[in-house]
């Protein structure tokens, strides 16, 4: 596990287990996020016994932007737990 910048939110913890794609497709504010397309969201909801998945949830990962009331940007980390990284943080 890496040191995670300050600021760092967990999102979900590793208790969600292979779940927690589809608890981050369920939970998250949509309005908030970019990058996902509605078909992407649809695939996470299925859960795990979608043929994609984790295809879809590695894509997600990798390029999905959420921004806070704030308008602080975070993108996502998985390291068991689920984790919103600043978008400008140096780690």
């Amino acid at each position: 596990m890496f040191d995670l910048p300050e600021n760092s939110i967990c999102f979900s913890d590793s208790a969600y287990g292979i779940y927690i794609p589809q608890y981050f497709a369920e939970a998250v504010d949509r309005d908030r996020v970019e990058n996902i397309s509605d078909e992407q969201y649809e695939i996470l909801l299925e859960g795990p016994d979608s043929e994609f998945y984790w295809d879809v949830w590695a894509e997600v990962e990798e390029s999905a932007v959420i921004t806070d009331s704030n308008g602080q940007k975070f993108s996502l980390y998985q390291d068991g737990d689920l984790w919103l990284v600043p978008l400008e943080a140096d780690w």
